[in-house]
């Protein structure tokens, strides 16, 4: 008997029962020693190696037969391009690799009834030869066709072609099924599946149209609590247009003060600060810090006053806020809950917060002189914590214009003063400003032993130019290389495995059906680095940095893992960190931008905390690693492995940093190839299952992603409809849910 096995996966037994002339010399047997079986397509449309194995005992049975690496699916690689429901209202996809500017219509139950030109970019392709950047476009249907009943989509180019096949078949509510089904006497159970309905298939809203979307949105005010409040104004903008703000507010309880501007748009004249609030302020219960020119939203000191009363250990409240463009157009900056990382290098939170007045206190006579420093010295002793601090999202003020160039040479400043007051030795760099001021830092670290972990499998030329690009970076660290082999029966493989084994690697060889927790956690008890890097082996290097990078990251002594700015081939973004609750799972950030787009937030310019990172680069400690199990061979053998690790580590109290200023290109699946065919489909559905079963309750409420962004297929691209309530929330660890064995 004979296995049949597809990248490692059996995909056929069958016996070897044909008669071979020339081998009868031998006189063994009967004589039928010889095989052969036809594979479908859809089995080899994205695979790369084909082999034979003695059925049960693995003995290899002639050389592997290497297919073609432009085998990609040809409805991915059609010419004309591809086209994709997002859920709601809400489609995208890509069109004509040639034509920049060519024009989809779009057809709905045969009517036309809109013309989209590309403006985003998406990536096809399997390997660096065919690997491509291609334009891409995103619409919204007009609300008339979220009416609960079936429709047909097409999307023709101009020479009447159907992109990506089709018709695609769609269902829309206006605000969502459970919306829809209100009122109507439904049982627990079939109210559950309208929500659960909702969101696997979300409803979403362009941020074009966000003057509409912000008119419903459903802010909770709460009680006027019994609080009284200071304002105080710094910088250059019009105090007039301020004033007349606050003159609106549903909050009478305020006293406002404006400090004497000077050429740093967020100075704060500490002195003069503590005179006010000793004087005129003296009753205040808290002081709200903002730049002159902000335009506060009514109810924006009552939904302060209210957080500090729901939350008594609060010492610090920050808001999102709106952004005026050049036209006077409003934009929505929807921050996270509090992100330590990106506070450092963009200071985001400190455009409009308020302290107990305590705590300002304290820090005033400390002599911090901006809102920077004022914000991060509350965490400068380690007496407060994330669970301190308090985020209300739904934007409560527009930011007025301010000289970004001038801040941005404050906030490194402030990120330095406040390293240096924690005894972190870090260098503060400022960087252009985005939409907000950035800067980067850089954290000493004591080199410690750490070990790079590449798993592999055949396709030898993949894992040669892994370890070239990385050889500069292991030669700066003196770091060691661990080449984990599953089962390579390829000779040149081989034969390259023997080769690095004498010079620059260990090589583990383990055998079994592929499952990347088993391999990661063989090689990590073997490893003697006491940081782990996992490294896939078709990714490639594109500077000696990117592991200094993660390794002063992964120096702080709270942070559990660190990711990196992974790219395809085309030069769009294949990782910018991992979102939890698109389409109720998880999903990989900005694969609509090209590498050198500054992401939404300009979160592709600076160090940020989130939920999970890819296991493809991922950086972390190897005593952390054992210490939460390592990862989860049984529940996660391919898929979400890497984020059940992560918020494993995030259970923990430990922070998952990504990174940008560590790029590295990604082919993404070259080597494994993806979940095409039907037993890998049903798996990966099975990981799914299990994820949502255990993280559920983060994957509905990332901290990290605001209630008010869409949760379809591409994160902080649209605003979520109908949006949740605007509740204030804190950062607080995950917490799993238990699941016994055969669940």
């Amino acid at each position: 008997m004979v296995e049949i096995l597809v990248d490692g996966y059996p995909v056929h037994v069958i016996r070897s029962d044909t008669y071979v002339h020339h081998l009868m010399n031998e006189r063994i047997g009967d004589g039928c020693y010889g095989f052969s079986c036809a594979l479908q397509d859809t089995v080899v449309s994205d695979s790369a190696v084909v082999e034979a194995r003695l059925a049960n005992l693995g003995t290899v049975v002639g050389a592997p037969i290497v297919l073609s690496e432009s085998s990609e699916d040809a409805s991915q690689h059609s010419d004309r391009g591809s086209i994709r429901w997002l859920g709601g209202l809400r489609f995208s996809g890509w069109i004509s690799r040639d034509q920049e500017l060519a024009t989809g219509n779009v057809l709905v139950d045969g009517i036309l009834i809109t013309r989209v030109r590309p403006s985003k970019w998406s990536h096809i392709g399997t390997s660096e030869a065919d690997a491509q950047a291609v334009r891409a476009f995103d619409f919204n249907l007009p609300k008339k066709f979220a009416d609960g009943n079936a429709h047909q989509l097409v999307v023709a180019d101009d020479a009447g072609e159907n992109i990506g096949g089709g018709p695609l078949v769609f269902i829309a509510y206006a605000d969502g099924l459970l919306e829809a089904v209100a009122g109507q006497a439904l049982s627990e159970q079939e109210g559950l599946r309208a929500r659960l309905l909702d969101r696997l298939l979300p409803m979403s809203v362009p941020f074009s149209h966000y003057g509409d979307w912000r008119e419903r949105i459903p802010v909770l005010l709460g009680p006027i609590a019994p609080l009284a409040c200071a304002v105080i104004l710094v910088g250059t903008g019009a105090m007039e247009e301020t004033l007349e703000s606050l003159n609106e507010q549903t909050y009478d309880e305020w006293i406002a003060a404006s400090l004497p501007h000077t050429a740093d748009p967020l100075d704060l004249r500490p002195e003069l600060t503590q005179e006010f609030l000793t004087s005129d302020g003296a009753d205040c219960d808290f002081v709200v810090f903002a730049l002159a020119g902000t335009l506060f939203a009514p109810s924006a000191l009552q939904r302060f006053a209210s957080a500090f009363a729901e939350f008594p250990d609060a010492q610090v409240v920050y808001a999102d806020l709106d952004l005026q463009s050049n036209d006077g157009s409003i934009w929505p900056l929807a921050l996270p809950a509090f992100d330590y990382e990106r506070m450092l290098e963009q200071g985001y939170c400190a455009y409009l917060f308020a302290m107990r007045r305590g705590t300002a206190e304290r820090s005033l006579a400390a002599g911090v002189s901006n809102l920077y420093r004022l914000f991060n010295s509350v965490l400068d002793d380690g007496t407060a914590s994330h669970a301190n601090i308090v985020h209300l999202p739904g934007p409560l003020a527009t930011l007025p214009h301010f000289d970004k160039n001038a801040a941005g040479l404050t906030l490194t400043a402030a990120t330095g003063a406040h390293l240096q007051h924690k005894g972190i030795r870090a260098q503060a760099m400022v960087c252009p400003a985005g939409i907000l001021p950035a800067a980067r830092i850089m954290r000493a670290y004591d080199r410690v032993p750490t070990t790079i972990i590449i798993l592999t499998r055949n396709r030898h030329h993949l894992l040669r130019n892994c370890i070239e690009s990385i050889r500069p970076a292991v030669e700066r660290t003196g770091a060691q290389i661990v080449v984990v082999d599953n089962d390579s029966s390829d000779p040149d493989t081989l034969n390259y495995l023997v080769e690095i084994e004498r010079r620059i690697a260990t090589v583990l060889h383990i055998s079994g059906e592929f499952n990347f927790p088993r391999l990661n956690n063989c090689a990590a008890e073997v490893a003697r680095g006491e940081i782990l890097c996992l490294l896939n082996n078709d990714v490639k290097a594109l500077d000696d940095q990117w592991l200094d990078e993660m390794l002063s990251r992964i120096a702080e002594r709270d942070v559990g893992a660190v990711g990196a700015l992974l790219i395809w081939p085309s030069g769009v973004v294949q990782h910018g960190g991992v979102v939890l609750g698109p389409s109720f799972a998880a999903a990989h950030a900005f694969n609509d931008r090209v590498d050198s787009d500054g992401g939404y937030g300009d979160l592709l310019r600076v160090a940020h905390e989130c939920s999970a990172v890819t296991g493809a680069c991922l950086v972390t400690r190897r005593r952390d690693f054992l210490e939460v199990g390592g990862m989860d061979e049984v529940r996660f053998p391919v898929n979400f492995n890497d984020v059940d690790y992560c918020l494993k580590l995030r259970a923990k109290g430990r922070r998952i940093v990504f990174t940008p200023h560590a790029r590295l290109v990604h082919l993404e699946s070259a080597s494994r190839g993806r979940d095409v065919r039907a037993d890998q489909e049903k798996r990966f559905e099975r990981e799914l299952q299990n994820l949502r079963a255990k993280w559920g309750t983060v994957i509905a409420a990332d901290p990290y992603y605001s209630p008010m962004l869409s949760r379809d297929a591409i994160p902080f691209s649209a605003l979520a409809w109908p949006a949740p309530p605007m509740e204030a929330r804190v950062n607080r660890p995950p917490v799993p849910v238990h699941i016994p064995p055969g669940f």
